[in-house]
């Protein structure tokens, strides 16, 4: 349960930057792997904040009126195979001795955006929908499956 909104939410996986010196994308990587439990390639990470104009900082503030919060929304674009990530679901994760107890819950990106209302996942979807739109985004590059390492 998340004590600010009183309940559990479905949520990305996430993390604090303040013991990566500012690495985004190994936050990230670090973060998946602590609370998904697959470990991903950095070079297949797409920040997808980094599309925004950089006059926003290339940011997003989640609640910019009562918080000076910032995070980035990055996209993986390697490959996971399917019986890795049913495998993952309802599989309990998270750090115990930082007060973590994720359930992790596979979606179909198709029915994220109406089973949430984490800003982060939503934020993500819109940024991913219109950077494609636009295309922006860069067929993924051919990479070895690390999903197992």
């Amino acid at each position: 349960v998340r004590v600010p909104v009183g309940r559990s939410i479905l949520e990305l996986p996430a993390g604090m930057l303040d013991d990566d010196n500012g690495d985004v994308v190994g936050t990230a990587v670090r973060e998946v792997e602590e609370e998904v439990g697959i470990y991903l390639n950095k070079d297949d990470l797409v920040n997808l904040t980094a599309f925004l104009n950089p006059s926003t900082g290339c940011k997003v503030f989640p609640s910019p009126g009562g918080s000076d919060e910032e995070i980035s929304l990055l996209m993986y674009r390697g490959k996971v195979k399917k019986e890795v990530i049913e495998a993952m679901q309802g599989k309990e994760m998270g750090l115990r001795e930082h007060g973590e107890l994720i359930k992790v819950h596979i979606v179909p990106f198709d029915k994220v955006w109406r089973m949430t209302a984490d800003s982060k996942v939503l934020c993500a979807i819109a940024l991913y929908e219109m950077a494609k739109r636009d295309g922006l985004l860069h067929p993924p590059r051919s990479s070895p499956d690390l999903s197992q390492m």
